[in-house]
Parts: C-alpha cells; structure tokens; sequence
C-alpha cells in the first residue's frame, strides 16, 4: 500500500541544529529526497507493506573521525494499543528508548556496499500486535527523538504519525505535475490544479536542504528561472498553506 506524506520542509528548530559534522538525508521507498534538520515533520497517510507508518534517514559522519552519537526517544502521545519502535544501526523492541552507535567517517565508507551501514528509523505501527488488525484511522503518535554527538549539542526530531486510508495531503499533491523539462537548462515549468487553497508556492533545495528559489502560484502555469542554479541534483516541493504536500527530484544541467 502507498503512503502519503505530509513532508515538513518548513522547519521550527526543537533544540539546536544538525552539527557540522552530523547530518541527517531523509529516504522514501529507498530513493533520497534531501538532507533534512531537526524539527517537527507530520507523516500522516495509509500503512506500508508491514503496517507500518516509517521516517527513515541515513546518519551522516562528515568528519575525519569516527564518533558516537545517541539516540533518546520521548512519546509525547499516542493512541492506546498502537505501537512505535526505532532502529538506530539495530532495530530496537517498543519498550527500548535509548541507544547509541559509532558512526566511520563518509569518506572511508566503501560505495560498493549493497546498503548504508548507519540509518536511523521511526516506525509507527497502528495495528493489533496479537491480530495484526488495524485500529481505527485517526490512529495517532506524537514521539520526539533527541540525537547527541559526544559533547555536542541536542538534534531532536519530533513527529506526528497518523494513519489515515485517504489523506487531503495526496489530493493536495496531485495538484502539481512533475517538472518539465528534467533536466532543465534555463527554465523548469510546471501545470498546476488549484483546489480552493489559501496559500500555494514551489520551493527549490539543493542537497544539503538549503532552499534556493520560492515562487508563489498565481496561475494554471508555472515557469521557473534555473540558470542561476549550479549543475546538479536538487529537489522542489509543492508547498500549500505552509505544508510541504509533494517533493522530487529536479536536476540542473546546462
């Protein structure tokens, strides 16, 4: 089953943010969509193949030398009989809410590898663990995550998961069409469907998150000026009423 997210690019810092040398790039359905920071994002869609609601990231060491860094979850709220648990290197039962991992530098690690060796996971999972049946949708969890690098400041993640069959975000998104042309040189166009919103833009990051360009939808047709942008793998988000509803990938080659 497919899910849909409602991806939180306009971050609200919880406390400090991502270290120079710890960073955090964000994957669904194992394709990368950017580097992400700490702060709050909402999930909030159907289940996944194992009944699970999941935020996946790979940790990031770009350093010279190896360092550890811990993990610390905190449940804020959550609906009764749902279940979360995280993988942090291991993956970890429900009732565990710490962890620590030693993380090798980027550069010494091997690209041949069939997998990143330092991920980390949030997963929800609203369903019976003695029947595997769903609850009900609007089944809910608000948990935070707090990152430490040794001697370090606080990185926390805080999210909101709820399962829901039939999200307004995936309505939402579908009011956007992929960039065209992808590659683009000069301009990136768009067509786009309002659907009786308040606020609507497109927004453009490079790889480290950084946005780059914002331009307001006032109109059926969209045309964005990409020479300024350097060659290179970017992603834009549709963002409505302040939510990030859509993300993919643009590439910039000229």
């Amino acid at each position: 089953m497919m899910k849909k997210f409602l991806l939180s690019l306009a971050l609200v810092a919880m406390a400090g943010i991502a270290s120079a040398q710890i960073t955090f790039e964000r994957y669904i359905n194992h394709e990368s969509v950017g580097m992400v920071e700490p702060g709050r994002y909402e999930i909030i869609g159907n289940v996944n193949d194992m009944y699970e609601l999941d935020f996946v990231t790979r940790v990031i060491n770009n350093g010279d030398e190896a360092v550890t860094v811990t993990c610390e979850r905190n449940v804020i709220s959550i609906t009764e009989g749902a279940g979360n648990q995280f993988c942090f290197g291991n993956c970890f039962p429900d009732e565990t809410s710490f962890a620590e991992m030693t993380i090798d530098p980027i550069s010494s690690i091997d690209p041949a590898l069939p997998y990143y060796p330092y991920e980390f996971s949030a997963h929800f999972k609203p369903y019976d663990p003695m029947t595997w049946e769903l609850m009900p949708e609007g089944t809910e969890l608000t948990v935070q995550y707090t990152f430490t690098e040794r001697g370090g400041e606080p990185m926390t993640f805080e999210f909101y998961f709820r399962y829901e069959t039939n999200s307004v975000e995936e309505n939402l998104s579908n009011m956007l069409s992929n960039a065209y042309p992808n590659p683009a040189s000069n301009f990136v166009n768009f067509d786009v469907e309002m659907q009786n919103v308040q606020y609507a833009s497109i927004a453009i990051y490079n790889m480290m998150g950084q946005e780059v360009i914002r331009q307001d939808i006032n109109d059926s047709h969209v045309s964005i000026n990409v020479s300024d942008l350097t060659d290179g793998i970017y992603f834009y988000s549709l963002i409505v009423n302040n939510e990030t509803v859509k993300t993919n990938k643009l590439v910039v080659r000229k």
